[in-house]
C-alpha cells in the first residue's frame, strides 16, 4: 500500500505555435508539441520523482492519451493500479493554439471524462486507502467525490482547488480539509472574502482556521506563499522573481512537496519553503513536471 492517495485529473495538452499570421480554413505552419498534464497526475509525477509512495486514483479513456499518461507515471514511480481507463471515453484534452506574437488565440478543452469518476469507482480503490498516511483531492473532482471522500476517510485530506471555478465545489465542506493550498483568487471564492493586503491574507487564514482547517497555504503567484497553523503565520518571498513559463507547474510542485514535506514531520514554515524550492526547480522548465525533479535536488541547499 502507498502512504500518499492522489485523486485528480489526467490531461493531454496539445500547443499550437503559429510561424505566420493564422488564416482560417487553410494550413498554416507552426510548431506543435504535445505533453501530459492534469493537476492530480502533476502532483503525483512530482511524488514520485522525489521518492514519495504514491498511488494516483483517477479516471482517463482507453485511448492512446490515457494509456500512455499510465505508462509515463509508471516509469515515474507512481502506482497506477486505480487509473480508469473508460470504455469509449476520449482522455480529458486541452489544445491551445498561440499567434506569432506568443498571445493565445483560442483555445479548446473537453474534461467530460472526469464524470466518470464516481463514488462506485473510490469503493473499488478502496484498499489503497485503508493504511493511507494522506490523501490529495484536486479540484477536478465531482462536488459528490469531494464530500464522498470528506466523510469516509480517516487520515488527513489535502486539497488543491485546481481553478477558481472547481474551488466552489469545496466550499459547503472545506473545514473537512487538513490541509488546504489555493492560490489568492481560489482562496477568494472559498472564503468569500476579498484577498489583496496582507491584512485581507490574515483575514482569510482565520477565517480558514475557524472553519477547521489546519494547515493554511495561499500561494501569491509571483509573490511568494502565506502559510498559518495555529498561532503560526507569515509570508515567505522568493529571493528573486522566478520566471513564469510554467506557472500551473509550479503550483502542482509547490502541493507535492507539502504532501511529501509533512511525511517527513516538517512544521508549516518548513514546509512552506519546501514547497517554494519545489516550485523554483519546476519553473525551470516549460513541462508540466520537471524531469530532474529528485529527492536529492529537494535535499540541497
Amino acid at each position: 500500500m502507498n502512504d500518499i492517495i492522489v485523486l485528480g485529473g489526467i490531461k493531454g495538452k496539445v500547443v499550437i505555435n503559429t510561424k505566420e499570421q493564422l488564416m482560417l480554413a487553410q494550413q498554416n505552419p507552426g510548431v506543435i508539441s504535445v505533453s501530459y498534464s492534469g493537476t492530480g497526475r502533476n502532483i503525483a509525477e512530482n511524488l514520485g520523482r522525489m521518492g514519495a509512495s504514491v498511488s494516483l486514483v483517477a479516471a482517463a479513456g482507453d485511448d492512446f492519451t490515457g494509456k500512455g499518461a499510465s505508462e509515463e507515471l509508471a516509469a515515474a514511480g507512481v502506482n497506477t493500479d486505480h487509473i480508469f481507463l473508460a470504455e469509449g471515453q476520449n482522455t480529458a484534452m486541452n489544445v491551445a493554439v498561440f499567434n506569432i506574437i506568443g498571445d493565445m488565440d483560442f483555445a479548446v478543452d473537453n474534461i467530460d471524462v472526469y464524470q466518470c469518476l464516481k463514488k462506485e469507482q473510490i469503493d473499488e480503490a478502496m484498499d489503497c486507502f485503508e493504511n493511507a498516511k494522506l490523501v490529495c483531492a484536486d479540484g477536478t473532482l465531482s462536488e459528490e467525490v469531494l464530500h464522498y471522500l470528506a466523510q469516509i476517510l480517516k487520515c488527513p485530506l489535502f486539497f488543491d482547488p485546481h481553478t477558481q471555478e472547481d474551488a466552489v465545489k469545496a466550499k459547503k465542506i472545506i473545514g473537512s480539509f487538513h490541509t488546504i493550498k489555493p492560490n489568492r483568487a481560489e482562496a477568494s471564492v472559498l472564503c468569500g472574502k476579498e484577498i489583496f493586503s496582507e491584512e485581507q491574507l490574515m483575514e482569510a487564514g482565520a477565517w480558514f482556521a475557524e472553519q477547521g482547517v489546519k494547515r493554511i497555504f495561499i500561494t501569491l503567484s509571483g509573490g511568494g506563499v502565506y502559510y498559518k497553523e495555529g498561532i503560526k503565520e507569515g509570508i515567505i518571498r522568493p529571493k528573486e522573481v522566478l520566471p513564469f513559463t510554467n506557472e500551473e507547474g509550479g503550483g502542482d510542485a509547490f502541493s507535492a512537496a507539502l504532501l511529501e514535506g509533512t511525511l517527513q514531520g516538517m512544521d508549516v514554515e518548513s514546509l512552506a519553503a519546501y514547497g517554494m524550492k519545489a516550485a523554483a526547480i519546476a519553473l525551470e522548465c516549460r513541462q508540466a513536471v520537471n524531469p530532474s525533479m529528485s529527492r536529492k535536488r529537494m535535499e540541497e541547499e
